[in-house]
């Protein structure tokens, strides 16, 4: 008797220890210790769903938003709702609440609600593992074959995006509750093309630009003698690039900017300009080795989108922001454009930024695993060898 009040005592003190030690509520550590609360419970209320239920809902949301399909909180809700129906879970009105909602994302931190990047279903569906590895293999060939592996400078990529005249009014201080906050902007939905090529080395060719118009006239209210140095122009019924333009831009900016050593590598993507006989053939005349991509997968595998005309166009916004603030009277017009796009130009198109390009492209150094596996996820969905996303019931 006398022992097992001893026991009792020893372990009362160890508890107090233990409590006192690392600050725990002698109750707490009683309850704990009684098993009435299982592990790895968190204090409040206790959920609707178990630990482990909650975990399955996340990582089905992850999977989905990994194949480009993720849920928005509305779906999430009603597919929780399918989930309860299936466990027997009861909620409110047959759906969990808003404030359900706020509980299960402080729970589990890994999972936010965020704003994708629009991305075309085929893009999504032509992003597969074989046709990339095909492609990084005729790159590494020609690579191979004209000595550039150590040669960044030889290795180019050429691209073309859109800036339109109508700008984007960004977000201004205003009174608390105001109902009605305007901005200016220049109301005109002209969208003009700029025509870049960069090198592995950092190094970029100054822009050709593409304006819509039918004759050289259409120039005559840009202030050309504004954009960067070395801008050439020309023009076209859509404002966009053709056959005709694109070998000019080849032949009359690119080659006699790139310097006299010889062979050098030109990616380019599937469009239909770089795909006709006189520019592959100014091409071979010129010692230009040009490497096609595959189709719809400049995203990932090119490296002015990778990280040059993303920076480009947040600072083309800038530049017509601040233009707009610090000259009321003025607009973002043809006639600023030229001023625009030289300011643009300069801060964003730097070697920095280009070169993170090729490594992320894996262009330079060649490394065809600098394509993350979850490029290649979305495109299961369209691959009859793969089962559907499995169900979290």
């Amino acid at each position: 008797m006398a022992s097992a009040i001893e026991a009792v005592r020893t372990r009362q003190m160890s508890q107090r220890m233990a409590c006192k030690t690392f600050n725990v509520p002698r109750c707490t550590l009683h309850v704990r210790l009684s098993g009435k609360t299982e592990l790895g419970a968190k204090p409040g209320h206790p959920t609707a769903f178990s630990i482990d239920q909650e975990e399955k809902l996340v990582d089905y949301a992850c999977n989905r938003a990994s194949m480009g399909i993720g849920f928005g909180r509305r779906q999430l809700l009603g597919y929780a709702a399918k989930f309860a129906a299936k466990h027997k879970v009861d909620f409110r009105n047959g759906i969990p609440s808003k404030k359900w909602w706020s509980g299960f994302k402080k729970r589990h931190s890994r999972c936010s609600l965020r704003q994708p990047e629009g991305t075309a279903a085929v893009r999504h569906q032509c992003m597969e593992k074989a046709k990339v590895n095909k492609y990084f293999a005729v790159l590494k060939a020609v690579l191979d074959e004209c000595n550039l592996h150590v040669k960044p400078s030889s290795i180019w990529n050429m691209d073309e995006t859109g800036l339109q005249l109508d700008n984007r009014p960004p977000k201004v201080i205003a009174a608390k509750g105001s109902k009605y906050l305007h901005s200016r902007t220049s109301g005109n939905r002209e969208m003009i093309t700029v025509i870049g090529a960069v090198n592995a080395a950092g190094g970029a060719v100054s822009p050709h630009v593409i304006v819509k118009g039918k004759t050289r006239r259409s120039l005559s209210s840009f202030q050309t003698e504004d954009a960067p140095d070395g801008t050439t122009w020309s023009w076209s019924d859509s404002g966009w690039t053709k056959q005709g333009i694109a070998l000019l831009r080849f032949t009359k900016s690119f080659l006699p900017n790139i310097g006299t050593d010889r062979p050098q590598v030109l990616i380019l993507d599937g469009h239909d300009s770089h795909n006709f006989m006189e520019l592959i053939d100014a091409a071979v005349e010129n010692d230009i080795h040009i490497v096609e991509l595959p189709a719809h997968t400049s995203n990932w595998l090119q490296p002015c989108d990778r990280s040059v005309y993303g920076p480009f166009k947040t600072a083309y916004r800038k530049a017509c922001d601040d233009l707009m603030t610090s000259f009321p009277v003025s607009l973002v017009s043809r006639s600023t454009f030229g001023g625009l796009l030289n300011k643009a130009w300069t801060d964003a198109v730097a070697s920095s930024n280009i070169i993170s390009g090729f490594r992320a492209c894996g262009i330079y150094p060649f490394n065809p695993d600098a394509i993350p596996q979850e490029a290649y996820i979305p495109s299961s969905l369209y691959s009859s060898m793969n089962t559907p996303l499995p169900e979290c019931f």
